[in-house]
């Protein structure tokens, strides 16, 4: 793909969405390079805004420096932050790399509202898209998980601002050519060759052995995104519907025709059950596919009465021809 090519597909994935100005993670690296330039070649209006880790050491110093250079050179606006992401996991006691995402949006919703921007963009790219995926069956994922990353969503814990992916239909190959291409000389990250941490053993060793089966890997992967995300999108229209016919909800509760779910297709059945769940509290990390089938399984037996546990907190309580998804204390105290 020639360099204009790349700046025209950019830029209308942008323009579709974007009012500007956008703001622009960007760390230095190729991928953020490439974006970054992309847009401003095409004449669009960026804010960029870089968090450092402090995770490299001089290396990490040394990515800001370019940050704040290459805005410099460009003219535009640059918000940058600091942040000692280890330390911050040491006190959650958390992974480096979930306190480092969570630290990145966060810092990004910040500037954005310095800014005066609603739109942010980071530059998640084809090749991220497929590990993604990979991640995501590796940990066993439904269909939700599988869309993994969307072009367009809202930024995590900041609804109000739109996250925009531009390069997701990009691979690395034709980012590191573009920047080859542009003269760019983007920083790299050291950190993303060592095999320690599992998405890099994914890039580094699974994607490579997949490859030997496939070449075409990553556009399958990534395609495979694309089917997940319409077809979940179908599956959350069925479940709507599902839920309107045959559930009410009241504080604490949701109650269910038994008899209409049973006659539901399998998939409706489960979706509907994380449905109930979901209008109760929100968070369904904990909701199992084998709490699901658990409950299925009793749902379409021939018991009459019984109590399952779906989640620490939450239970199904069946009768004849009906169930209630309930809080635990809920039940105890009927």
């Amino acid at each position: 793909m020639s360099p204009s090519n790349l700046v025209s597909r950019i830029r209308a994935e942008v323009a579709r969405t974007a009012p500007p100005p956008v703001l622009i993670g960007f760390s230095g690296g190729p991928d953020s390079l490439c974006l970054a330039d992309a847009l401003l070649s095409a004449g669009g209006r960026v804010v960029l805004a870089h968090l450092n880790h402090r995770l490299r050491g001089a290396a990490s110093d040394g990515d800001e420096v370019f940050v704040r250079e290459f805005a410099a050179t460009r003219g535009v606006t640059c918000i940058c932050e600091s942040i000692d992401v280890a330390a911050a996991a040491r006190a959650c006691n958390e992974s480096i790399e979930l306190t480092a995402r969570r630290a990145r949006y966060a810092f990004l919703a910040r500037a954005a509202a310095q800014a005066n921007v609603t739109c942010v963009a980071v530059a998640h790219h084809a090749d991220d898209q497929a590990e993604t995926v990979l991640l995501r069956l590796l940990r066993g994922t439904g269909i939700e998980g599988l869309r993994a990353m969307a072009a367009r969503a809202p930024l995590p814990d900041s609804p109000e601002l739109t996250l925009l992916r531009p390069l997701l239909r990009i691979t690395r190959a034709e980012i590191e050519r573009y920047c080859a291409d542009m003269n760019l000389q983007p920083r790299h990250d050291n950190s993303n060759d060592s095999a320690e941490h599992t998405r890099n053993r994914v890039r580094l060793e699974l994607l490579p052995l997949l490859h030997t089966f496939n070449p075409g890997i990553k556009r399958v992967l990534a395609r495979l995104a694309d089917l997940a995300s319409a077809d979940h999108d179908m599956q959350i229209w069925a479940t709507r519907r599902a839920f309107d016919e045959l559930a009410s909800a009241e504080p604490g509760a949701v109650h269910v025709d038994r008899v209409g779910w049973r006659a539901l297709p399998a998939g409706l059945q489960r979706t509907l059950l994380r449905e109930c769940v979901r209008t109760l509290r929100s968070d369904l990390t904990n909701l199992s596919y084998d709490g699901i089938e658990e409950a299925r399984t009793v749902l379409l037996s021939t018991a009459a009465h019984a109590e399952i546990a779906l989640m620490a907190d939450v239970r199904v309580n069946v009768h004849d021809t009906g169930f209630s998804v309930q809080h635990s204390d809920d039940i105890q105290n009927r």
